[in-house]
């Protein structure tokens, strides 16, 4: 649980950072509630903090709150709903006075109707946002509406200052982005995103900004849904790019035929600055392990959309799964215990001030307990 947060429907979506002592860590997620138990309707960023190195997580505040509105359609009819920030991802960039913290996250309408048949978030209604703070306690700025496809939002809410499909040519077919994985490394920004379709997911692509986040450049696609096919899956989702032990991995999240996020897997870069990973004799990308959902309350939507820094060594690698058995708090984020760069089945554990209680997860996953159960969780 994260003290002084009140959990209506739970949190997912973790983003883990350390300041450049590995001292003090950071956690930005989402936090859902509202009428429409236990789905929400809102969806906003919050943030909180560790001292203990993620034994216990503390809420700060909010950073991105969800918005009431009235959305006028291409078509012209109008729809209720909220403004929603969701996926959020938390850099330090310690190389920009003043703006040495920065936030992505999805911003998405999503319909506020009481019932739940069909889509509610309407995507072509959304884009990547950006704030930053000298430091995440303090002050944030205000929201920039900073990318987008180009073709879509449609007016008036086509504001972005980043045409993501204007960056190369191979990315003509994107429609949306979401799932925002920041990374800092030898002053250059990294932001993985999951380029959609009308199907869905279509691939991760990697961009870079060589000035903390002024321009961007386009650097590859790391992983397509050809990438999928050749490891048994259909398609990938909720990327984060981390460090362990000096070396540089994606984490992604897999979709099989059974289930939307099949947990997470691991990749390392052979270059992070082509965006070029490790891959085996075929051509397939090299799974350096996988991190699966805990099986004794596993759902269609499964478990993945995870994060990693090397200062979280009380709970390792975190990722979110949605708990149906828990109501009303449905969405929750779980301590793994598990590093990128140690063998599957091998999790490195710390000392953890509170209790730990060991799920049934194949690789020895652990849910971390803070106060009574663990909502430090986000959805």
């Amino acid at each position: 649980m994260i003290a002084g947060e009140t959990n209506v429907n739970g949190i997912y979506d973790p983003s883990v950072e350390y300041d450049s002592a590995g001292v003090v860590g950071w956690l930005a997620y989402s936090y859902v509630y509202g009428p429409l138990v236990p789905w929400g309707p809102n969806v906003e960023t919050h943030l909180a903090r560790s001292l203990d190195h993620g034994a216990t997580w503390t809420f700060e505040q909010v950073v991105n709150a969800s918005l009431p509105v009235t959305l006028t359609l291409l078509d012209g009819t109008s729809v209720d709903g909220v403004w929603n920030y969701e996926v959020a991802t938390l850099v330090h960039d310690p190389d920009d006075p003043g703006r040495e913290w920065k936030l992505f996250a999805h911003r998405i309408f999503r319909k506020a109707e009481n019932n739940f048949e069909g889509e509610q978030n309407l995507p072509a209604y959304s884009w990547i946002v950006f704030r930053w703070a000298a430091d995440p306690a303090g002050a944030w700025s205000s929201e920039v509406p900073l990318m987008s496809s180009g073709p879509l939002p449609p007016a008036p809410y086509d504001l972005t200052q980043v045409a993501i499909n204007d960056l190369d040519p191979s990315l003509a077919g994107l429609l949306v982005y979401s799932e925002p994985g920041g990374f800092y490394r030898d002053g250059v920004l990294y932001l993985s995103l999951t380029g959609l379709v009308l199907t869905g997911p279509d691939r991760i692509v990697l961009l870079a900004s060589d000035d903390h986040g002024q321009t961007w450049r386009y650097v590859g696609t790391p992983l397509s849904n050809a990438d999928a096919a050749s490891i048994g899956y259909l398609k990938f989702d909720g990327s984060s790019i981390v460090e362990d032990a000096g070396r540089v991995f994606l984490l992604a999240s897999p979709q099989s035929q059974t289930v939307v996020h099949d947990g997470t897997l691991v990749f390392e870069f052979t270059s992070l600055g082509t965006g070029e990973l490790f891959r085996d004799g075929t051509g397939a990308p090299s799974v350096r392990k996988h991190v699966p959902p805990q099986p004794d309350f596993l759902s269609e939507r499964g478990a993945g959309q995870s994060d990693y820094h090397a200062g979280n060594w009380s709970g390792g690698l975190l990722m979110p799964q949605l708990n149906l058995p828990d109501f009303p708090e449905f969405f929750q984020i779980f301590a793994t215990g598990e590093r990128p760069a140690t063998p599957t089945g091998a999790p490195v554990l710390a000392p953890v001030a509170g209790s730990l209680l060991l799920a049934a997860l194949t690789c020895a996953a652990l849910r971390l307990l803070s106060q009574g159960r663990n909502r430090t969780a986000p959805p």
